[in-house]
């Protein structure tokens, strides 16, 4: 779940999930090419960055998921905030 949940945690929580979870694609993207393979779509360090995989995950699954959840359940206002404050943050680089 954390790869999931960590945009509706504190922003340095969030931040460092993010780093680990790019980190890990993007080691994953370096081993296939030293294999001589395609590199999987968001893995490749040179065609994409942090700041659009990032972006992309919240706009495209995390956002949606949580504002169904936060309709659902009420009391998930405070997270669905961070989620905010996280996309927001990913606009300003």
């Amino acid at each position: 779940c954390a790869d999931i949940s960590n945009v509706v945690k504190p922003a340095a929580v969030a931040r460092r999930w993010a780093l680990r979870v790019t980190d890990e694609l993007f080691d994953q993207g370096d081993a296939e090419r030293c294999m001589g393979m395609e590199v999987s779509p968001n893995c490749d360090r040179f065609a994409t960055s942090r700041v659009a995989l990032q972006s992309a995950f919240i706009d495209n699954l995390a956002g949606p998921l949580f504002t169904h959840l936060a309709a659902a359940f009420p009391g998930l206002d405070t997270p669905l905030a961070q989620l905010g404050d996280c996309r927001a943050s990913y606009a300003l680089c």
